[in-house]
């Protein structure tokens, strides 16, 4: 049997749906990116798609068979009972290897930007029989936020008249920007941050390797995200943070950290811990200046906007790593700087 890391109030509540005979027939799966709704997601598909001699009722979670009929197909990705929608690939070749090897392989560059109304159209042909050896259907869309305009409007009609005995399991980075008309037919299950010792256990299961005070920074670095961690892992993220507290706790003034710092991660090979140090700057910023009371002021709320606001145009603008690094780390001295003089 597996069990499913975190949100057992989430699980409580689809399984209490479940058991008193009114599991609606589509669910928002509502929280930051991350947090673990896509697995949450597929957790739900194996409970209602495994038959109920499979089906473990005892507990008020899931609580899975991993042997069961349908969790054998959903890994091999040839339930008939089963769909799941995401952002295809932008070639023929990165389609042709997220089909055979799952779209999760595929990195972000390698994407369709959207999911195509002819991706929600291609589910009738499910809901034009019934069920095949389930006694439910269920479509995951993972991110229904990813459906361009036709696609939300095609899903729509599926969600006014939904298909006898299938549920729709939509996961939502941002639920406020979908339509209306779709979110007053669904189901709203709200996802919480992990807290730091499911975040520690998640991460210790996805990379055993890591040592302590990497899993520390990762930890911190995920806000109760082990999604967001994860993208981290490679990154030397604990190295980074050391040297970002350094440079706000010395104010590194004859420029040598920061200098070092923009060299090393303006190589073409660095671009990993490039990205991750963008991501994580104004946050260790964020964190020095809660934690000293006499940096709290106007002055250090503007050093840490305009590192925001750096991080956030770097990529897009493609501008040069080596001067936003440095640029960030001279932000990072001048909360040092403020210290001294508090």
């Amino acid at each position: 049997m597996t069990s499913y890391l975190g949100h057992g109030k989430a699980q409580h509540i689809f399984r209490q749906s479940f058991d008193k005979g009114t599991l609606h027939h589509a669910w928002i799966l509502a929280g930051p990116k991350g947090i673990g709704k896509a697995g949450f997601a597929k957790q739900a598909a194996q409970f209602l798609l495994d038959s109920g001699e499979e089906r473990y009722l005892a507990d008020t979670g899931f609580n899975l068979n991993e042997h069961s009929q349908g969790a054998k197909l959903l890994a091999a990705r040839s339930h008939p009972d089963f769909r799941l929608v995401q952002r295809g690939g932008k070639t023929d070749k990165e389609e042709k290897k997220a089909r055979e090897e799952g779209v999760d392989t595929l990195e972000e560059h390698e994407l369709k930007r959207n999911i195509s109304i002819a991706q929600i159209r291609s589910l009738q042909s499910l809901f034009a029989t019934q069920s095949s050896i389930s006694n439910y259907r269920v479509v995951v869309i993972d991110a229904i936020d990813d459906l361009e305009r036709g696609g939300a409007n095609a899903l729509l009609k599926n969600l006014e008249e939904p298909p006898k005995d299938t549920v729709f399991l939509l996961v939502s980075h941002a639920p406020e920007r979908l339509l209306p008309t779709i979110r007053s037919r669904c189901q709203i299950l709200r996802f919480d941050p992990l807290n730091d010792d499911q975040m520690r256990q998640a991460l210790a299961g996805a990379a055993p390797k890591l040592d302590e005070a990497e899993l520390m920074a990762l930890v911190a670095a995920g806000e109760g995200s082990p999604g967001r961690s994860l993208q981290y892992v490679d990154a030397g993220l604990a190295e980074l943070e050391g040297l970002a507290h350094d440079i706000m706790r010395t104010g590194d003034t004859n420029n040598q950290i920061k200098s070092d710092l923009a060299r090393k991660l303006s190589l073409k090979a660095a671009t990993p811990r490039y990205q991750a140090f963008l991501s994580r700057a104004p946050s260790l910023m964020a964190q020095h200046i809660k934690s000293s009371d006499s940096n709290n002021s106007g002055k250090a709320i503007e050093l840490w906007r305009e590192a925001s606001d750096l991080a956030s145009m770097a990529s897009p603008k493609a501008l040069d790593n080596q001067a936003v690094i440095f640029r960030l780390g001279s932000l990072m001295g001048s909360l040092a700087q403020r210290d001294e003089r508090a």
